[in-house]
């Protein structure tokens, strides 16, 4: 998936831990690509929030961990 590699993209320039609850590191990383006007948010979300989506695609592709309650 696109959004995962620019994601790996992203964080291996920013040096952060990988596999850590990273909400605010997913929300900044998805308001850069909705700043730059990404072709990569170019999808229909169907009535959700967008960096919902971005967010839980990462964590199923194992780029973040959700924090445990």
């Amino acid at each position: 998936m696109l959004i995962v590699q620019e994601w790996d993209r992203w964080i291996a320039r920013r040096r952060l831990a990988r596999k850590r609850d990273a909400r605010k590191e997913t929300l900044e990383f998805f308001l850069e690509l909705q700043n730059a006007k990404s072709p990569l948010l170019d999808f229909n979300p169907r009535g959700r929030d967008k960096w919902e989506i971005v967010h839980r695609w990462l964590v199923v592709a194992g780029r973040v961990a959700v924090k445990k309650k």
